[in-house]
């Protein structure tokens, strides 16, 4: 169960024709529950009962039981405030208080001011016909992210299962230790913007250029094993976002044909600041079976960063995986040979859509891309094992045997353990045609006679192309879904669906 209350007043006021202003207040409320019940049997004497009748199976498996509860605060402030349409003002705050966090921190404040000149308003621009509109826009504001999962301030047990005189018994034992303290993850954001229209809106160009320094990041951060844990959740370190981001729309026909075309472009730059003191720690796969670090979080580094031994072909005597001796002390040791090998942050996305509209024919064709990020193809690296206990890749009909020693593929063997090489890093980049989609529509005339409003029938196709170098089914998808440090891991996710689907739209 999920149930959000909202609620807003508003007071709008204007004064000599040039001062305007708008207030809002508000109260928002938020509550999630959920719990989750499983019970399961197999070996059924019959089929007739279906799911209705689990007693009747000989095998019975364990039941689970889950129930989580969270809950949001809400209440903010917006002062809207505009003189003669040309300068513009609005300040905003809002208290936020999250049943996520510790005791002593669940609330955080957030302020946030903007100012804005609409110029093309100025009687200096008045006679400029090709400007249609420009106004230029700075900002400054703190925002906070409450997105992890409920309990992780509160120490908490699990259930194990322990041997005691041959005998399988349940005991519990701590999971996670108590953070009275764990607070929001803080975004302090500056933008400027530029909106400018040219030519009647005949070309539309938005540029902003933005700086985020995001602080009390919440981390899963290694603590000593001597404290009957391998990590504790924490707020902790700094990381800095800067970058641009470019829209550019264009009507390129009009009339009775018409054809637009809308660009998008963003490249954004990371770094790692601060981490309370420590230089770096290693972030564990969530997804992972293991606990083998693939990546680190470093000061001075992107989040992101893959960390781990470059490869360095195979061993012809034995058919075994060598890999580079950084320091050339002769020995490989992950203190001394392993180092960053790429990054999963791109250098820069794109998008790119052209609509067209002929008579009443419209067709839009959408393609997106990235540009620079890593994957490392943890799929790819479990099936390369050849221990003949899972599937294998086709580059293991190249591996090293006695009659193949000039090769890079290591021999078949039967540890089932995965080499964490950059052998397995590849680039991510591609461009995929996204979307297309093409509709007709009914004619005014028919429309009257058939007293309807509107009629469109189209057909759309999404993820119909990509084309990438990447070896995994899909180079846009990451195993660990929006999980901030550990981006860029590919454990056989489920790929984007390729669909066709048609339909109508009917406007009464």
């Amino acid at each position: 169960m999920n149930w959000l209350n909202e609620n807003t007043i508003n007071y709008k006021k204007r004064i000599a024709e040039k001062h305007s202003f708008e207030v809002l207040l508000g109260n928002t409320q938020q509550k999630s529950v959920t719990e989750i019940f499983t019970a399961g049997a197999s070996n059924f004497v019959s089929d007739a009962f279906k799911y209705n009748n689990l007693g009747s199976g000989t095998v019975l498996t364990t039941p689970t039981s889950l129930k989580t509860e969270w809950a949001l605060q809400s209440f903010l402030a917006r002062v809207n405030y505009a003189y003669d349409n040309k300068y513009l003002l609005t300040l905003t705050a809002r208290a936020d208080g999250s049943s996520r966090f510790g005791i002593n921190n669940k609330w955080g404040t957030f302020p946030s001011a903007a100012i804005a000149w609409n110029a093309s308003n100025e009687k200096f621009l008045q006679d400029v016909k090709a400007i249609s509109s420009l106004k230029f826009r700075f900002s400054a504001g703190v925002t906070g992210n409450q997105e992890i999962d409920p309990y992780r301030s509160l120490s908490r047990l699990s259930s194990y299962q322990y041997t005691f005189a041959n005998t399988l018994v349940n005991g519990l034992a701590i999971a996670s230790f108590a953070n009275p303290d764990l607070t929001w993850e803080k975004t302090a954001q500056y933008n400027f913007g530029i909106d400018l229209e040219l030519f009647s809106n005949r070309i539309q160009l938005t540029t902003d250029i933005y700086y985020k320094r995001t602080s009390d990041l919440l981390l899963e951060v290694p603590v000593p094993y001597s404290s009957s844990l391998t990590s504790a959740f924490q707020n902790l370190g700094v990381v800095r976002n800067k970058g641009v981001e470019l829209g550019l729309k264009t009507v390129n026909f009009q009339g009775d044909f018409n054809w637009t075309t809308n660009l998008i472009f963003s490249a954004n730059r990371n770094k790692i600041l601060t981490l309370g003191g420590s230089p770096y720690f290693f972030v564990t796969d969530p997804a992972s079976p293991t606990t083998l670090p693939t990546q680190i979080i470093k000061v001075g580094e992107s989040v992101g960063a893959f960390y781990m031994y470059e490869a360095d072909g195979v061993n012809p005597a034995n058919g075994l995986q060598k890999y580079k001796d950084l320091n050339g002390d002769g020995l490989i040791t992950q203190d001394a040979d392993r180092k960053i090998v790429g990054s999963s942050q791109p250098k820069f996305l794109a998008s790119i859509t052209n609509t067209f509209r002929y008579q009443n024919f419209d067709l839009s064709v959408f393609f997106n891309a990235s540009y620079g990020n890593k994957i490392f193809n943890w799929t790819r690296a479990n099936l390369e094992t050849g221990t003949g206990y899972t599937g294998a890749v086709a580059t293991l009909l190249d591996r090293w045997t006695p009659s193949n020693r000039n090769t890079d593929v290591h021999k078949a063997i039967e540890n089932p353990a995965v080499t964490i090489s950059d052998r397995f890093v590849e680039d991510g980049s591609f461009i995929r045609l996204k979307n297309v989609t093409l509709g007709y529509s009914l004619p005014s005339h028919l429309l009257s006679k058939l007293k309807l409003s509107g009629l469109r029938v189209y057909v759309s196709g999404s993820n119909l192309y990509t084309w990438t170098n990447y070896t995994g089914y899909d180079p846009e998808v990451s195993t660990n879904g929006q999980n901030s440090i550990s981006t860029g891991m590919d454990r056989a996710a489920y790929p984007n669906a390729r669909s066709i689907q048609g339909g109508i739209s009917l406007t009464l």
